[in-house]
C-alpha cells in the first residue's frame, strides 16, 4: 500500500473538491457530492458532529457509520460494506483487506485510559486519582463499581485494554480486575459504550484519550507502557472500489491536511509528524 498521493487527483471535478474542503472553500460550495465513511466508534462524537458539520458546509454530504475496526473490517471483507473510505484502529486490520484498498495512511495517535462523565455517582473518587491522591488500582476494585469496555473480539480498544491492564497489572491481576476477557458484565458494543457512561449504566469505562477529550470526560491514562501510547494508531484507507471515488480522495485532503485535521487534533488526537504508509 502507498501514501496517498493528492497531486495524482486529474479530474477538474476532483481539484475543486479538494481545493474547497482544504481551504474551506471561501463562500462557495461544491455540488453536492456524497463520501461513505465507515470509522472506529472511538471517533463518533468527531465524526457525527464537528466533522459532519464542516463537510456539510461544504457542500458534502457526510455519509457516516461508527463501529469496532475488527467487525467493520469483517463487514468490508464479507462484501456487507463497501465504503469510500475506512478510518481504523491498528494497521494491520487495514493490511486485512489487501488488495480492496488503493491506498493507506496511518496518520494519528492515542493513549489507553480510565474516563467517567463529570456527574458520575463515583466522579469524587475517580477525580482524587486524577489529583494523584488515590491509586487507580485501588479506585477500580471499588464495590459495586460498573466498569465498562469492548469486545476485544470485535474492536482493537477491547483487546488493547486486556494488553494494557496485563502489562500495567500482570496476568493475574488482570483476571482480577477484568475477569473473563469476554466478560458479560462489562462489555458494551463500542458505539454504546459512551452512551452507557453518560446515562450511568456504567460508572467508568476505558477509552481512548480521544473519547474522554470529544466527550467532555475526565481521563486517566493507564500507568506508563499500558497507556499503549506508542501503539495505537489510526489508519485512513481509501478503497480501491470507493463507489465516489473523487469524494473519497477529497476526504481523505480533508482529514489529513486539511480543516479536518485541526477538527480531530482538538477532538484529541495526536498526528504523526508525517503521516506514514501502512504496511
Amino acid at each position: 500500500m502507498h501514501q496517498l498521493g493528492f497531486p495524482r487527483l486529474s479530474a477538474l471535478a476532483t481539484g475543486l473538491a479538494v481545493a474547497i474542503l482544504v481551504s474551506g472553500g471561501g463562500g462557495v460550495q461544491a455540488s453536492a457530492q456524497i463520501v461513505s465513511v465507515l470509522y472506529a466508534g472511538s471517533l463518533v462524537t468527531p465524526m457525527e458532529g464537528p466533522i459532519k458539520s464542516a463537510l456539510g458546509e461544504r457542500g458534502i454530504d457526510f455519509q457516516g457509520e461508527s463501529g469496532g475496526s475488527k467487525e467493520l473490517t469483517n463487514l468490508i471483507l464479507g462484501g456487507v460494506r463497501s465504503p469510500d473510505v475506512f478510518i481504523g484502529v491498528n494497521p494491520e486490520l487495514i493490511a486485512e483487506l489487501g488488495d480492496r484498498v488503493a491506498s493507506a495512511t496511518t496518520f494519528a495517535g492515542t493513549s489507553l485510559g480510565v474516563a467517567w462523565a463529570p456527574d458520575s455517582k463515583h466522579a469524587a473518587l475517580f477525580d482524587a486519582v486524577a489529583a494523584g491522591t488515590t491509586p487507580l488500582r485501588h479506585a477500580l476494585e471499588t464495590p459495586g463499581l460498573r466498569i465498562g469496555r469492548t469486545d476485544p473480539q470485535l474492536d482493537p480498544k477491547g483487546a488493547y485494554t486486556v494488553q494494557g491492564v496485563t502489562i500495567w497489572l500482570g496476568r493475574d491481576g488482570e483476571r482480577q480486575l477484568l475477569g473473563d476477557d469476554e466478560n458479560p458484565s462489562q462489555i458494551f458494543p463500542e458505539e454504546d459504550l459512551l452512551a452507557r457512561v453518560d446515562t450511568g449504566q456504567a460508572d467508568v469505562g476505558f477509552f481512548y484519550r480521544t473519547e474522554a477529550i470529544a466527550r467532555h470526560y475526565r481521563f486517566v491514562p493507564l500507568p506508563g507502557d499500558a497507556a499503549l501510547t506508542n501503539r495505537i494508531t489510526y489508519t485512513l484507507a481509501i478503497m480501491k472500489a470507493a463507489p465516489h471515488p473523487d469524494a473519497a480522495r477529497a476526504f481523505g485532503a480533508f482529514i489529513l491536511t486539511g480543516a479536518g485535521r485541526a477538527i480531530l487534533e482538538k477532538a484529541g488526537l495526536t498526528y504523526l509528524s508525517s503521516g506514514h504508509p501502512s504496511e
